[in-house]
């Protein structure tokens, strides 16, 4: 549960209709330890019967990605949120140095 803003700044993007729109898809399996309480019963007030089970873990199991978001996305739009949040905490010169790297690429290259 912890993991899902990495999930998200590696999944949501900047849409037209959206500025935190998420590009994946994942199932979460949320995983539950099944515990008794005073002698194996629940617990019973006059409205509710409320069950011990914490949370003992999740899985992931599926992450899909927008995979042509990397390369390319309609004007208005941004790419996915990590890109921008990387390049926030680099440096001027490492700046400077991933963009004459780009210079004169294109799709193709």
């Amino acid at each position: 549960l912890e993991s899902n803003p990495v999930f998200e700044a590696f999944g949501n993007a900047k849409t037209l209709r959206n500025d935190n729109s998420s590009r994946f898809g994942k199932f979460t399996q949320l995983q539950f330890q099944l515990t008794a309480n005073e002698g194996g019963q629940t617990t019973t007030t006059t409205t509710t019967t409320t069950a011990i089970a914490p949370l003992a873990g999740c899985l992931c199991d599926t992450y899909l990605l927008e995979k042509s978001r990397v390369v390319s996305h309609s004007p208005g739009e941004r790419n996915y949120h990590i890109f921008y949040q990387l390049l926030q905490g680099a440096s001027n010169t490492t700046k400077q140095q991933i963009w004459n790297h780009l210079e004169g690429t294109d799709l193709e290259s």
